[in-house]
């Protein structure tokens, strides 16, 4: 049987009609061994539970939170009869009495009364209502349905044909006014109904006297509060959370007789009002918590006038004795939230109280300069601040020297964090200059407050552009000198996404303008440049469509006397990367033109070269070309927003013929960007021409440059003409249509990407 025993909450130990009920024999195997003993029930209490099944068959996951419960199983409880053992019904508890008797001849089967006698539900997630077949289960004395939001309806009044010691209810969602109780309920011991939707005034329970335990909190109780003197035996009142108004009359909760039990007593967070200044020691009782927060209680409280009529615990000291004793009064004494301006005390109520008073949220505690009762009563830090001279010298003292070692502990910190940084940024500049040593070139380091007034503070007319990862302005220094000057974002920002459809004339112009800059980079630069981020948001187009090559964040020098150097860190962007840079970290001016020939393809196809709203073929933009170049379809690549004439076309094929040679794979079959400003300009022609293959396993023909004409480039000589490749390929003449001499450099092994 599970009934709770608690002393606080269910006392039925102390109750002589409790024990009663536990005196009972269960049949034992000494007693019923070779007898068939039959436990009979009352229908109407078998009923009742019926009835309650059925007004709770809409329970989710029933089998689990209602286990047991069985439109086809008669008996709740475990039966010692012949046939196979059902399990008990969840929550129900029995009682089978003493009174048996023999029902045949040979006394060897009896018939034995079995009652229920409590039903325990918690946290079942009943779904429904509680219906008035719950007054059949007459010898039902606990009934606790705890934690069931989804239990609705209002209270039956069936519940007085019950005979309940304990009634908990609470955390549900119960509605309606509160059913009379009548003499009916003279036994029970607990009632707690709270945390429901309960409403109308408070319940009439002057006919409940031996009620200990009382919550009615957290419902929509509106009215007075009810008369509890009759109740002798209460320990503890919780009526919070509720809509009660009206003054705070201490004596309609104690029976003012010497025996009154009541300890707890919390009117919180309704709307009453009170004068605390006129309690008396008679109305107390034995009260030791009282907890009035969140009320309309106003005006002035005396502490003084509390301590005199005894209504505070005073600590009292014990002559043989350092230790410290408390009176039998008031504990915790709680007005937090109300409107309490002013609070008379002196200074022997705060040494000698023992009570807890919380005056949080009151007027009182906003005071700006605070006092010892201020600290007891609104921070509970209860002290007497010392008057004398020497106490308020040690004071002095104190707070002296804690601020003066603060203050040198701050500034030993601010001067090793100074040092530390000074030190890193030393660091840092000769790590940039040994850098710069190793190509011979020597920096020069600029503050940023020289750049600024270089720029006049990045002066908005000043801007010549932006990139991917800042801004670039036109700065003059002091001396005269010309520069420009990058202001990097703090944070990243992602390339303009505007469309600016431009012809082909403009967009020659820009291929040819980003080729030139690059060949000064990697030609007439001394020591020569390596961009390595090449690409679309690094090239400035000023107002004239000329082409400025930008973001030289991750440029090298490179030295003249090699070809080629690796490196651990490859930076740059992708889709840009040549292969031998990629995945070997090999770096050279190559690099540059197979950046160089991916923007000329962007340019003439008017998209990125990675594009995912393509279909899976075109997603790669120098995969595609090659596709197309396989196909003789070169010209699909050309943007269709684009018209062109006749002799544009020529000129468009021309340049995407350049850009296949700028995007071969192996570095050596590229030319130099010397060589693609001169095939740009028109100064030699060039074509692919695709020869027979050498072998089926081949992933691409053999392809011939044609280079005619002499170069205007002043390093550019026709016998030179040879080595703009490879000084190993073969060259060999040809005769034109017109015969005219040409020179023939075939070009081999171009793997498709």
């Amino acid at each position: 049987m599970d009934v709770r025993l608690g002393i606080e909450k269910y006392p039925l130990v102390h109750q002589p009609c409790f024990l009663a009920a536990l005196f009972v024999l269960l049949c034992t195997p000494s007693i019923c061994d070779g007898l068939f003993t039959w436990q009979t029930y009352k229908s109407q209490q078998l009923d009742g539970l019926q009835a309650l099944l059925k007004a709770w068959k809409s329970t989710p996951k029933i089998e689990s939170n209602l286990a047991g419960w069985n439109e086809s199983q008669k008996y709740p409880c475990n039966q010692d009869v012949t046939e196979d053992i059902a399990p008990n019904w969840r929550g129900v508890q029995c009682l089978q009495y003493i009174n048996c008797f023999y029902t045949n001849k040979e006394n060897t089967t009896r018939d034995c009364s079995t009652y229920i006698i409590g039903l325990t539900l918690q946290n079942a997630s009943i779904v429904g209502s509680l219906p008035r077949d719950i007054g059949y289960i007459s010898t039902l004395t606990t009934l606790e349905l705890t934690g069931n939001p989804q239990l609705t309806g209002p209270l039956p009044v069936t519940l007085n044909e019950t005979s309940l010691y304990v009634l908990d209810l609470h955390d549900n969602a119960f509605e309606g006014e509160f059913p009379f109780f009548g003499d009916e309920y003279e036994s029970l011991l607990t009632l707690d109904l709270s945390s429901n939707a309960l409403n109308g005034t408070a319940p009439t329970l002057k006919t409940i006297k031996n009620l200990q335990v009382l919550d009615l909190s957290s419902n929509m109780f509106t009215g007075t509060l009810p008369d509890l003197t009759t109740m002798h035996s209460l320990r503890s009142v919780n009526l919070s959370r509720n809509a009660f108004t009206g003054a705070v009359l201490l004596s309609s909760f104690f029976n003012r007789t010497e025996n009154n039990s009541l300890s707890v007593l919390d009117l919180s967070f309704n709307q009453l009002t009170t004068d605390p200044n006129f309690w008396n020691i008679s109305e107390l009782g034995s009260l030791q918590e009282l907890y009035l927060d969140n009320n309309l209680i106003n005006g002035t409280l005396n502490i003084s006038q509390l301590h005199a009529l005894g209504l505070l615990r005073t600590k009292i000291t014990n002559s043989s004795s350092s230790t410290n004793s408390t009176s039998s009064v008031l504990r915790v004494l709680s007005l937090m939230n109300n409107n309490i301006s002013k609070v008379i005390y002196d200074v022997n109520d705060i040494a000698n109280t023992a009570t807890v008073i919380k005056l949080q949220e009151n007027p009182f505690c906003n005071f700006s300069d605070p006092n010892d009762g201020t600290r007891c009563f609104c921070e509970q830090f209860c002290s007497i601040s010392g008057s004398t001279e020497d106490s308020k010298r040690k004071i002095v003292i104190i707070a002296v020297v804690v601020s003066v070692t603060s203050l040198l502990i701050l500034l030993v910190s601010l001067a090793a964090l100074l040092y530390r940084n000074t030190k890193y940024k030393r660091y840092l500049q000769l790590q940039v200059q040994q850098r710069f040593e190793e190509f011979e070139v020597k920096p020069t380091i600029f503050h940023y407050s020289e750049l600024r007034t270089a720029t006049r503070d990045f002066n908005a007319d000043l801007k010549l552009g932006e990139g991917a990862f800042g801004a670039v302005y036109k700065g003059t220094l002091p001396n005269g000198n010309t520069m420009a000057i990058k202001q990097l974002f703090a944070k990243t920002s992602k390339a303009s996404s505007n469309k600016n459809l431009l012809n082909w004339h403009v967009r020659l112009k820009i291929c040819l303008g980003v080729a030139r800059g690059l060949h000064y980079l990697h030609a007439l630069a001394h020591p020569k440049i390596i961009h390595r981020d090449i690409k679309a948001s690094n090239i400035l187009i000023t107002k004239y469509y000329e082409a400025k090559i930008a973001d030289f964040g991750l440029a090298l020098f490179f030295p003249d006397e090699q070809s080629y150097i690796l490196t651990k860190h490859v930076a740059g962007t992708k889709g840009y990367l040549a292969p031998e840079y990629a995945s070997l970290g090999q770096l050279s001016d190559k690099v540059d033109v197979f950046s160089f020939g991916v923007l000329c393809l962007e340019i003439i196809s008017g998209r990125r070269n990675i594009d995912e709203k393509y279909p899976l073929d075109k997603v790669y933009l120098t995969r595609w070309i090659w596709d197309l170049y396989r196909q003789d379809k070169l010209m699909d690549l050309v943007d269709k927003t684009m018209t062109l004439k006749d002799e544009e076309k020529m000129e468009v094929h021309r340049a995407i013929n350049i850009a296949l040679l700028c995007i071969q794979n192996e570095a050596e079959q590229r030319p130099s960007m010397e060589q693609v400003v001169a095939m740009l300009q028109g100064q030699g022609e060039s074509e692919i021409v695709v020869l027979k293959p050498r072998s089926e396993e081949k992933l691409m023909e053999n392809i011939k440059l044609v280079v005619e004409g002499k170069s205007s480039l002043g390093t550019i000589k026709e016998e030179d003409e040879l080595s703009f490749l490879s000084s190993s390929r073969q060259s060999r003449k040809y005769l034109r249509d017109d015969y005219s001499t040409g020179v023939v450099l075939e070009l081999s092994e171009i793997r498709l990407r």
